[in-house]
């Protein structure tokens, strides 16, 4: 079971340490166990019901009525609380069960909520406002050491595999589209936006050749040989230099000359040369991904 210092808990949870020092001795709540050196340390169980305590105190409960809740009342509760029509409460509240759902590693709990969750929002809302923000806040934990590397991956893994499931229920398109090359250049193995698009473009009935993670961008000359490749789509988000970045699109550009390259990224310092311009195009955030297939149907 994972162990997490004060100051790590406070982070995840959101709760101030100052509340935490102040519930143990008021109300012998959230009581950590102790190190030889008289340290905090707190596990996994606790996490689970400081992230609950949060969103019950968020949702007008009071600390010592909660306090002194069972864990079955506790669920009750928040159950309760997830029913509300309002739109912020219930993002909240999958956002707290999808982390507690990773603490665990609890399969079952992941799939229940991510049926529950399709059904009250269309997917791309369910993705822009869960999804991206779980994910964040998952790596942030996990590049932080705050949650265990084996958590973070357990969330990633089932994400994909819901995506390769929806992926499968679109027919794979033969039409007379623009055919789009997806990819993730070298050292580049976060695949879940990849996915995304990879069905986003398979419900517009594209044509969607899919190569996946990691792939080096000079293996791609084969591709070129053997197909007219209207548009390419790759996330640049790994920790590239900008100008091993800037190198990586001149070679797909060398590469795929009449093709137009859209580049998800952070880096906003990228340089892309003016008479490029046109065929490389810069993404910054998913509103402007969907706009652009919006605009070109």
């Amino acid at each position: 079971m994972t162990s997490y210092n004060i100051d790590q808990f406070s982070k995840i949870t959101n709760i101030p340490k100052l509340n935490l020092r102040t519930w143990e001795n008021r109300y012998s709540y959230l009581v950590p166990l102790r190190t030889e050196t008289n340290i905090r340390v707190y596990n996994d169980d606790l996490l689970v019901r400081g992230i609950n305590t949060k969103f019950l105190l968020e949702n007008g409960h009071k600390i010592s009525k909660v306090s002194k809740m069972s864990d079955h009342e506790t669920q009750i509760a928040i159950e309760r609380i997830g029913l509300s029509e309002n739109k912020d409460i219930k993002v909240s509240y999958y956002l707290n069960n999808f982390i507690i759902s990773a603490i665990n590693f609890d399969e079952y709990k992941f799939n229940r909520l991510f049926i529950k969750a399709l059904n009250e929002f269309d997917f791309i809302l369910f993705y822009k406002v869960i999804i991206l923000p779980l994910l964040k806040r998952v790596g942030l934990l996990w590049l932080t050491n705050k949650m265990s590397p084996s958590q973070e991956h357990f969330l990633s893994e089932l994400i994909k595999q819901k995506l390769y499931s929806l992926i499968d229920r679109t027919a794979v398109s033969n039409s007379v589209k623009e055919k789009w090359l997806l990819f993730l250049p070298e050292n580049e193995f976060h695949e879940i936006g990849l996915l995304f698009a990879k069905y986003i473009l398979s419900l517009k009935e594209y044509n969607v050749l899919y190569l996946g993670d990691n792939l080096p961008i000079d293996t791609l000359s084969g591709v070129a040989e053997k197909h007219k490749v209207d548009n390419i789509l790759l996330f640049l988000l790994a920790n590239y230099s900008i100008k091993m970045s800037e190198n990586h699109l001149q070679k797909l550009n060398n590469i795929f000359p009449q093709s137009k390259i859209y580049v998800v990224t952070t880096n906003k310092k990228l340089n892309i040369p003016e008479q490029k311009k046109s065929n490389i195009i810069l993404i910054h955030d998913l509103d402007t991904f969907i706009q652009l297939l919006d605009s070109s149907n």
